[in-house]
């Protein structure tokens, strides 16, 4: 499997650098999945805001358990994941997250057709990727804030990405799964229906960010800036420019206009506004990992994350 993860990297990185050859600084960027929550460096890329940096980005999509390794070698040099990253941060590894994408989960709630309230998804069983993921982590949140208790539903762990868990609940081997757009548009149009979502949750778990390990941050600081500023340049577009963003959603998920637009609507209240997002966020999401990772101390939100080049640029862009 290493192997395989290395000699992918390298074949990306020979093509990158033929297309490339005249480009200035080149920048290794790591995402999880094709999921929205990683659109902010989508949009960036074609709006020419990483140019604007003199940076040739190379975005990879790998597992973020992948990128954990893959950023402590170096092999990448900045990533969009969040779970992962927290989660070493709290064990003491030397990430730190630089700005927050998402402040709270994309996922909704999505269950079969004879499942209409979410009272009737007591006793059931809910799919989730691994417990303690992104996805099972949004569905307890939105259990919660419609009143349903955890220990009312039975999670299974399906262990694959999200269109495996998409054809499990089409196929009935479980009740319900969390999925973000635009799965929910799609099932809904199928005859599943929405439980709830993003709209629910006064406070969750986010599922992207801006993260470096404290190396790169330290010995690449004006680098790590550029790349932060052309992500949060790419997050403010995504809020200002509603339909040219629906453009770039469909031309990177290869969706309808219609699908784009009934997404977009869905996962903007998600989306930071400047790339800040409150401390009780980020408390929600250190307690919420404390049992996975074993950890029972206080954990200072300074051992997770380093705000500096953030408030610097929120000033420079105009971000408040």
């Amino acid at each position: 499997m290493k192997i395989c993860h290395r000699l992918g990297i390298a074949v990306a990185l020979a093509l990158w650098a033929l297309n490339t050859a005249h480009a200035a600084d080149k920048v290794i960027i790591s995402y999880s999945s094709r999921s929205y929550a990683f659109l902010p460096a989508q949009v960036a890329v074609p709006r020419g805001f990483f140019k604007d940096e003199n940076l040739e980005p190379l975005l990879i999509q790998m597992r973020s358990q992948v990128a954990v390794p893959a950023l402590m070698s170096g092999e990448v040099h900045y990533t969009l994941s969040f779970g992962n990253i927290i989660a070493g941060a709290m064990q003491g590894m030397p990430f730190k997250i630089l700005a927050v994408l998402t402040d709270k989960p994309l996922h909704s709630l999505v269950a079969k057709p004879d499942i209409k309230t979410m009272n009737d998804l007591r006793g059931k069983r809910i799919g989730t990727q691994r417990i303690g993921g992104s996805d099972q982590l949004a569905a307890e949140a939105i259990l919660q804030a419609k009143g349903l208790d955890i220990k009312d539903v039975q999670f299974v762990t399906l262990g694959g990405d999200e269109p495996v868990r998409v054809e499990i609940l089409r196929k009935g081997l479980v009740d319900a799964i969390c999925t973000v757009p635009p799965g929910p548009v799609r099932l809904t149009r199928e005859g599943y229906n929405i439980l709830g979502g993003p709209k629910d949750l006064k406070i969750g778990s986010p599922i992207s960010s801006v993260a470096v390990t404290d190396a790169r941050l330290k010995s690449n600081r004006e680098e790590t800036k550029k790349v932060l500023r052309a992500v949060l340049r790419g997050l403010r577009f995504m809020h200002d420019r509603r339909d040219d963003t629906i453009q770039v959603m469909g031309r990177w998920l290869s969706q309808t206009n219609d699908v784009a637009r009934d997404s977009y609507e869905s996962i903007l209240p998600s989306f930071s506004p400047d790339g800040g997002t409150a401390d009780k966020t980020y408390e929600f999401a250190i307690e919420s990992r404390k049992a996975t990772v074993r950890a029972d101390k206080p954990i200072p939100l300074s051992q997770v994350r380093d705000l500096t080049l953030l408030r610097e640029l929120q000033k420079e862009l105009r971000l408040h």
